[in-house]
């Protein structure tokens, strides 16, 4: 049995998932993020989903992150000048 962890770091909510086999979700938890430290938030959101669905972290064969964090920052005008040459 293998279990996937998604975890997806949004502008105020961080997500995550876990799935069993790629078909079957076992869980969801959702977590507030902490733009200051966001691994507070990721970490939250992780235990979360891991408790819900009564699985250790030793279990999960494969974990990706995804994060919204820099699109939002270009769409609302945010964060530093950059240039492409």
């Amino acid at each position: 049995m293998a279990y996937l962890l998604g975890v997806d770091t949004g502008g105020t909510y961080t997500d995550a998932v876990l799935i069993r086999d790629e078909t079957v979700v076992v869980g969801a938890a959702k977590a507030l993020t902490t733009r200051a430290d966001l691994a507070i938030g990721v970490g939250n959101a992780v235990r979360s989903v891991l408790a819900q669905a009564g699985i250790e972290a030793a279990q999960v064969s494969l974990a990706s992150l995804s994060t919204t964090l820099a699109t939002n920052a270009l769409v609302e005008g945010q964060g530093g000048r950059i240039g492409l040459i």
